[in-house]
C-alpha cells in the first residue's frame, strides 16, 4: 500500500468567522469548499507547510498554529492524512492568489456535505469544546442541578448526564430539567448517558453517549445525524467499531491509573497517541484526566479530555 499524502490544513478564525476557498473546475472534488491548505513538501515541517500554504493560496503571513485534528483519509484512489491546525494570529489582505473564490463563514453557516468527505471530522472537532465534563455524584436532583449551573458558569459547554443509580423514571426526570438549564447557557450541549430510545422521551438533548458495551449489539447508527453520537472504547477493536456506527467522537480510557479502577493500567499518551492516529473523527481522553491534561491530549492527537474529577463541581 502505498504512503498517504501528508496534507496540512488550516483553519483561520476572524472572530467568530472561519476562512473557506472554493475548489476549481480542474480540481479533483471540483467546486466544494474547503479549508485552505496543501501538499506538505520533502523535508518540510508541518508548520513551515501552513505558513507557505497560507501565503501562497490566501496571501497572509501566519502564526501560532495550535492542532486540531489529524485525520487519515481514503479516497479510493489516494490515501491522505490530514494534519488539521488552527490559528486567529495572521496579517495580510485576504485574497485568492490562484483564483479560487473565499470567504470568511460562521461555523453555523457552513454545511459539511458542501466540502470533501473528509472535512466531517474537522467539523465535529470545531464545534466540540475541549473539555467534556461528566456528572459525578450528587445528593438530590436539586443538587445536581445546582451542581451543573456552576460548571456552566464557570466555562463547561460540553456535559455527560450520567447517573447509573438512579431508576429510568428519575433519571429522566432529572435529565429534561439538566437539559433545559444547560440550553440556557449559549453553545453549551449535553449529551445522556443512557439507552438510544431515550432520545424520544428527551427531545432536546444533543445527544447520546453509549458505553462500550452497547457496541457489539448494534449494526448500524442508533440515533438520528442531527444529535451527537459519543461512545466509549478501550481498544483498537471497540475503536474501530464505533467509527462502523457512525459515531461522532470517541471517549478512550484509561489514559492514566484511575482509583476507580485500580487493577487496570492506563494506556500512557504515547499508546493514546497511537490508537488515535487512525480514528476520523475527535476522540477525548478519558481515565485520571485533570483540566491541565487537555494540551497533552490536544499534542496526542486528541481533541481534549473527559473527566469527573476537577470539573464536576463539589457540593455548594
Amino acid at each position: 500500500m502505498k504512503e498517504p499524502v501528508q496534507v496540512v490544513v488550516g483553519v483561520l478564525r476572524q472572530g467568530n468567522k472561519l476562512l473557506i476557498a472554493k475548489r476549481q473546475a480542474d480540481q479533483s472534488h471540483a467546486h466544494c469548499w474547503e479549508f485552505p491548505g496543501g501538499k506538505v513538501q520533502d523535508g518540510e515541517s508541518l508548520e513551515s507547510a501552513l505558513q507557505r500554504e497560507m501565503l501562497e493560496e490566501v496571501g497572509l503571513t501566519t502564526a501560532k498554529w495550535q492542532p486540531l485534528i489529524v485525520i487519515p483519509w481514503d479516497y479510493g484512489d489516494v490515501q491522505v492524512r490530514l494534519h488539521v491546525y488552527v490559528t486567529a494570529h495572521w496579517s495580510g489582505e485576504v485574497m485568492g492568489k490562484e483564483g479560487q473564490q473565499i470567504a470568511w463563514k460562521a461555523l453555523s453557516e457552513l454545511d459539511a456535505t458542501d466540502f470533501p468527505a473528509a472535512n466531517r471530522g474537522i467539523f465535529k472537532a470545531l464545534s466540540l469544546a475541549d473539555l467534556y465534563m461528566v456528572s459525578g455524584n450528587f445528593h438530590d436532583a436539586q443538587d445536581a442541578l445546582a451542581r451543573l449551573q456552576v460548571a456552566l458558569d464557570d466555562g463547561v459547554r460540553l456535559i455527560q448526564l450520567r447517573a447509573k443509580k438512579l431508576e429510568e423514571t428519575e433519571f429522566l426526570a432529572l435529565a429534561k430539567k439538566a437539559i433545559t438549564l444547560t440550553h440556557q447557557t449559549p453553545g453549551a450541549k449535553i449529551l445522556i448517558n443512557g439507552k438510544p430510545e431515550w432520545l424520544a422521551k428527551l427531545p432536546d438533548a444533543d445527544g447520546i453517549q453509549l458505553p462500550s458495551t452497547a457496541l457489539m449489539g448494534l449494526t448500524e447508527r442508533p440515533i438520528p445525524e442531527d444529535k451527537l453520537l459519543g461512545i466509549s472504547t478501550h481498544t483498537p477493536v471497540e475503536m474501530a467499531k464505533a467509527i462502523e456506527l457512525d459515531a461522532d467522537f470517541l471517549l478512550l480510557s484509561p489514559v492514566k491509573k484511575t482509583a476507580s479502577h485500580p487493577e487496570l493500567e492506563g494506556l500512557g499518551w504515547q499508546t493514546f497517541a497511537e490508537y488515535v492516529a487512525d480514528i476520523p473523527v475527535p476522540v477525548y481522553a478519558l481515565g485520571g484526566m485533570k483540566p491541565q491534561d487537555v494540551q497533552d491530549a490536544k499534542q496526542h492527537g486528541g481533541q481534549g479530555i473527559a473527566a469527573i474529577s476537577g470539573i464536576w463541581p463539589e457540593p455548594i
